[in-house]
């Protein structure tokens, strides 16, 4: 099959005018302009016209089993209060397998709808998750969420099990491990799941540096978080106090590896992201959640320009209002996000790789998805070019409030008008 559109966009190369890319069963075999590939006799051919082809999306960092609690926990300042009230509505509302499992589906639904192909997802309950989505059609990392701390460090390793249980692992699912974040596992919890990660080659994943009240914690062993813990019953007195900032205790606990995601990221200075880069660590940004909940302005601009393998996330829909990672660019295009940054907000080339070939490299599936080559799975959706808008395909998508019309995966269409 043939698809041609105004553009073609790699992402990893220059954008091709009046480009196609050719598929055979769930490769790409050409990316070219369109007069240089041409179809095989029979072969069917659909041109988009002013369009443009782009690889699918990638969502590093997600909670899909949230996808249900859309606008029922909005975010705001007081970080650990939001996080009470989430338990809380989720307990009451989502707890049981049927509703998470639902969940997931209306995210996945909602995510190939926003030209999503792959995606970074945290899952406190694998055992009905994975499952869902172990047959396709989107592509998954599936990170079992790992929480243990103060009395109920003993559930470590039982959660740790259930996190790397890799029964429902296929084509479409990948196995992964999250320690969840500093505050819900002790340091000695921490490296046990960095350890299991590298001895089985997992991805990596913690929510780390998020707030300033977790910064507390870690450095000091006080603040909101202690008192978050005390009010679920779970703080003690042997609860560790690491007294260094939450990247320096990663890293003490080996999980700043070129495996490792982290999420967030929000409260760091120079020396911080030098590590990170040192390490090869890659950091999930998502704008509009960071947003919400009022944070100082993001350093990922510090953190692309020091090495930093930056990709985009949109977080889950308690958070943020979609699941596109399309906009969150837009949302830092329309000017939120930069924040006091003395540099120049990057180029569109430069976005749009943080939520597709950034992403992909994060999550350990750069040599399968993220741009568009000869040899990589046919990931791609197709996002139709205005008339009126910049002259670059890039900055033509990222001016208008256009969605995709088509979004394939492994060459199948999972989303569009045709189905």
């Amino acid at each position: 099959m043939i698809l041609r559109a105004q553009y073609v966009v790699p992402v990893d190369q220059p954008p091709i005018r009046h480009g196609a890319v050719r598929i055979h069963r769930d490769r790409i075999t050409a990316v070219d302009h369109a007069d240089a590939v041409q179809p095989p006799a029979g072969d069917p051919v659909i041109d988009f016209g002013l369009a443009a082809i782009i690889p699918g999306l990638v969502n590093a960092h997600t909670h899909l089993e949230l996808s249900a609690l859309a606008g029922r926990v909005p975010p705001g300042p007081d970080f650990v209060r939001w996080i009470n009230t989430l338990i809380d509505v989720r307990r009451r509302n989502c707890s049981d397998a049927n509703a998470i499992a639902d969940a997931v589906r209306g995210g996945v639904r909602a995510s190939l709808a926003a030209g999503v192909t792959t995606i970074g997802d945290i899952t406190a309950r694998p055992d009905v998750v994975r499952p869902v989505l172990k047959h396709g059609p989107i592509r998954v990392v599936s990170f079992g969420e790992v929480i243990a701390v103060g009395a109920g460090r003993g559930i470590l390793q039982d959660r740790l099990h259930a996190a790397m249980d890799g029964q429902h692992a296929s084509e479409h699912l990948t196995i992964a491990v999250s320690p969840h974040a500093p505050y819900s596992v002790e340091p000695d919890g921490i490296r046990a799941c960095a350890d299991a990660a590298a001895e089985n080659d997992l991805r990596l994943c913690m929510h780390l540096a998020e707030t300033r009240d977790e910064v507390q914690f870690v450095e000091t062993g006080g603040g909101p978080f202690r008192a978050f813990l005390t009010d679920l019953g779970l703080w003690d007195d042997t609860v560790p106090c690491p007294r260094v900032h939450p990247v320096v205790l990663a890293d003490a606990c080996a999980a700043l590896t070129p495996r490792t995601l982290l999420a967030h990221v929000n409260y760091v200075d120079d020396a911080h992201i030098e590590l990170l880069a040192a390490r090869g660590a890659s950091v999930a940004y998502c704008p509009r959640t960071h947003a919400a909940f009022g944070h100082d302005p993001h350093r990922f601009v510090d953190m692309l320009l020091a090495g930093v393998n930056v990709c985009i996330g949109t977080d889950s829909l308690a958070s943020a209002p979609s699941l596109s990672p399309l906009d969150e660019l837009r949302f830092l295009c329309a000017g939120h996000g930069d924040g006091h940054s003395p540099h120049p907000r990057p180029a569109a080339d430069v976005l749009f790789a943080m939520a597709t070939v950034r992403g992909a490299r994060a999550l350990g599936l750069a040599d399968e998805t993220g741009s568009l080559a000869v040899g990589k799975s046919a990931d791609f959706t197709i996002i139709p070019l205005t008339a009126d808008g910049p002259r670059h395909p890039l900055d033509n998508i990222l001016a208008s409030n256009v969605g995709p019309i088509e979004t394939y995966v492994r060459g199948k269409r999972v989303h569009g008008p045709r189905l």
